[in-house]
């Protein structure tokens, strides 16, 4: 990439593994939900439990775990976060009951909570100043592409090895990732110079050489700092208004894109489709949501980010309506999903991008990740409401409305938090 340093491609292309880890961690228990609902003989909203179990477990990682990575630092927390990951993964294969896999799933669920603010935060840092919102959604589209590559496998994997093949898969692959994590990811360079750990000024160095930037000669003089993360400052002053206005437009966006990769499959199903085109319409939907991610990342560096995730919202709420309206043959389907899934996700991931530009860098990790752990209480709430939403028998039709809502609503507060909450020499791109 024309522009771009050794160091800066490593480190984009990490951050998007990772992302495509924690897409495979998350989707793994909507492409077996099928098959463990008849195993265990549960109903969908028992099930849906589990979806929000981990839920929950990634909610509270983002909001107080992952503000820590401002005290130990990024690589430090992710390091930290994936190796809780991958024993919550091969764990899950001995569990035999709901009770169970609801706690691991949970455990899992606070480190991948933890990491995903640092991702964003390490790609937007360790990109060129004009690409930074490019790297942070193309950082963000390796999840989809780890839920696409899990369905795509999980659509032979579950029927040949049964559904534990998918968790030895997802947790072997997120075991393997620690010692590259520890060898080629760097620490933010920010960091190194805010809190000043041992060897500060040499690794600043380091990084800033591998990026063609100016040496330090010495740290600047380091303030008193507390040892736990600065959540306080977030709703405080000017950050106040940007934060609350960050908050609706996560929640709102996590409540409905977390519905659809939760329930896809099981939608699909009760629609009448074989469980091997359910599987893969939720591998659909995130080969639409892996496109949509990097065309918005190579538009936002033509245009407004906050207009363009406004306009992927709107027109995603429009196509769920039009696409619920009709049951269609499977072609139609598949091709639904695909647009579907490049219009949710690219706009929400555009959301991750603004979050890393609109907090500075002493609250960085922090303001992201509370951004996504309000986010994550709709994404608690979205799997729970589809499964009840699914148990009476709603139309898909009226569950795509009732869905497309909050997509309006996340369009206007971003486009709030463009008008009101950022200055006119940050243009939001």
């Amino acid at each position: 990439m024309k522009g771009w340093t050794n160091l800066q491609i490593r480190t984009l292309f990490l951050c998007f593994i990772l992302n495509m880890l924690d897409g495979a961690d998350v989707l793994v228990v909507s492409f077996v939900a099928p098959v463990l609902t008849q195993e265990w003989a549960v109903s969908d909203a028992v099930f849906g439990l589990v979806f929000s179990a981990g839920l929950a477990g990634m909610t509270l990682g983002a909001l107080f775990l992952a503000p820590f990575a401002d005290v130990w630092g990024r690589k430090n927390l992710i390091m930290l976060a994936s190796a809780v990951i991958a024993i919550g993964m091969l764990a899950s294969v001995l569990t035999t009951s709901v009770s169970q896999l609801m706690a691991l799933r949970f455990f899992t669920g606070l480190g991948i909570g933890s990491m995903l603010a640092s991702v964003a935060a390490l790609a937007s840092e360790f990109a060129p100043p004009r690409y930074r919102s490019f790297a942070v959604a193309v950082a963000t589209a390796g999840y989809p592409a780890g839920a696409t590559l899990a369905g795509l496998a999980g659509s032979w994997i579950i029927p040949a090895y049964g559904w534990q093949g998918m968790f030895i898969l997802i947790g072997i692959g997120s075991a393997v990732i620690l010692p590259i994590l520890w060898l080629y990811l760097p620490e933010s360079v920010q960091f190194l110079i805010a809190r000043q750990p041992r060897g500060a000024l040499e690794r600043a160095n380091r990084y800033l050489s591998a990026q063609g930037m100016e040496l330090l000669t010495v740290l600047p003089l380091r303030s008193v700092a507390s040892a736990a993360p600065p959540i306080r400052k977030l709703v405080q002053g000017d950050l106040r208004l940007v934060t609350l206005l960050c908050w609706g437009a996560f929640f709102s966006s996590f409540f409905t894109l977390y519905f659809l990769t939760s329930w896809i499959p099981r939608l699909a199903v009760e629609a009448g489709y074989p469980l091997a085109t359910a599987i893969n319409g939720s591998a659909a939907f995130n080969v639409g949501a892996f496109v949509g991610l990097v065309a918005l990342g190579w538009f936002a560096s033509r245009f407004e980010l906050a207009v363009l995730i406004a306009t992927f919202f709107i027109l995603s709420a429009i196509t769920m309506i039009v696409f619920g309206a009709q049951h269609t043959p499977e072609a139609v389907f598949f091709a639904g999903m695909v647009v579907i899934g490049f219009l949710v996700q690219g706009g929400f991931g555009g959301l991750y991008a603004i979050a890393a530009r609109i907090y500075p860098t002493e609250v960085k990790t922090t303001g992201v990740g509370w951004s996504i752990g309000i986010g994550r209480l709709g994404a608690v709430a979205g799997p729970v409401v589809g499964g009840i939403v699914i148990s009476a028998q709603l139309s898909l039709f009226a569950s795509f409305v009732i869905f497309a809502i909050p997509m309006v609503i996340a369009a206007l507060l971003t486009l709030l938090i463009a008008r009101l909450c950022l200055k006119p020499d940050a243009t939001v791109r």
